[in-house]
């Protein structure tokens, strides 16, 4: 694996998730072990819980239960008890360093602020575009396709990002799912000769019966052709001692936005 590091643990070196994901068991336990180590008495933490989140906070016999709010409560309530754990920790910036850690490592799809706010790494509408797309991509056939947008999205993480990853892992996803539809054809690349010559007949063949179809159809693929135009810099490697040509991250989340919302047009048909 190109990307294993000098000794990383096993799990962090090659069973990361391919995603990032809302939840986390291991996330879970590994704050609640952060509390502890970071906490000498957690009863304004508790007090803070009851009195801003409305819910009781889970006792044993003696004492508080802070394992069991750290690893059972709520996801909504989980994220919001690290902001409540934030303004009372000692050590705050080291305290957050370490929750930073552990979103990045557990593969979480959130950040943390300076003042220890948690929210979205992008936004919650980007989480569920994600989360749809691959959900259209779970047919044996579009095994690749999944993989490639996998690998892109492994380029938002906590602490790196890179613009052009995501766009690259975007692209191959769509080409890859538009040459499982329209077969061995069409070659092994995405263009405008093939979508004219290949993709253009399934839609007239699928929309025939909708009025105006011919100029509708005609708009989609000009669509789809504008963003493959868009995307295609970022497609390509970058050789030794060349500059690499990172694209800026809000442009390429509209990128992949789009790349994605083509993905499950194309493997709907």
């Amino acid at each position: 694996m190109a990307d294993a590091k000098e000794g990383e643990l096993f799990r962090l070196n090659y069973l990361r998730s391919p995603v990032k994901m809302g939840d986390s068991p291991r996330a879970r336990r590994r704050f609640s072990q952060l509390f502890e180590d970071s906490m000498a008495n957690g009863a304004d933490f508790a007090n803070g819980v009851r009195r801003q989140l409305g819910i009781h906070y889970p006792m044993t016999a003696y004492s508080y239960d802070h394992e069991r709010f750290w690893v059972h409560s709520e996801v909504g309530d989980f994220l919001s008890g690290i902001t409540l754990w934030s303004r009372v920790v000692r050590h705050h910036k080291p305290a957050l360093d370490a929750a930073r850690r552990i979103f990045d490592e557990e593969d979480l799809h959130y950040r943390i602020d300076d003042k220890g706010g948690v929210h979205y790494f992008i936004d919650e509408p980007f989480a569920y575009t994600v989360e749809s797309t691959l959900a259209g991509l779970g047919d044996a056939r579009f095994t690749a396709a999944r993989h490639a947008l996998e690998g892109g999205l492994k380029s938002l993480g906590p602490t790196y990002q890179s613009g052009k990853g995501l766009i690259r892992g975007v692209f191959e996803a769509v080409e890859t799912t538009f040459l499982v539809i329209v077969g061995s054809q069409a070659g092994n690349r995405l263009n405008g000769l093939a979508v004219e010559k290949h993709l253009k007949p399934l839609l007239m063949t699928r929309y025939a019966s909708t009025p105006q179809a011919d100029d509708k159809v005609a708009r989609i693929l000009d669509s789809f052709n504008a963003w493959v135009k868009e995307a295609h810099p970022y497609r390509h490697g970058t050789a030794a001692g060349e500059e690499v040509h990172e694209a800026p991250l809000d442009m390429a989340i509209l990128s992949a936005n789009t790349g994605m919302g083509f993905i499950r047009f194309l493997a709907g048909l």
